[in-house]
């Protein structure tokens, strides 16, 4: 939950309006809007991974939302991502 929150502060600072999902049992934690784009935002931290499964769950829901899938890895305070 704090990765998820300091990835939620990041994106608001690049002036994105982001929800974070109830108790983040889907495949996005994150669900982000800025001018007509939308993102779905899975994030992980320390050594946490993305399993395959995680990451075609993430792409189709993003698909069907007409959004950009994406990974963020936390590590300290820096954030890594990956765009799908």
């Amino acid at each position: 939950m704090r990765a998820e929150r300091f990835v939620k502060r990041r994106l608001e600072e690049k002036g994105w309006l982001v929800r974070q999902s109830r108790g983040s049992r889907g495949p996005y934690d994150l669900y982000a809007l800025k001018e007509r784009r939308k993102l779905l935002v899975q994030v992980k931290s320390g050594k946490s991974s993305f399993s395959r499964r995680e990451r075609i769950k993430l792409v189709r829901t993003a698909r069907k939302k007409g959004a950009t899938a994406a990974l963020a890895r936390v590590k300290g305070e820096k954030v890594y991502w990956r765009f799908m």
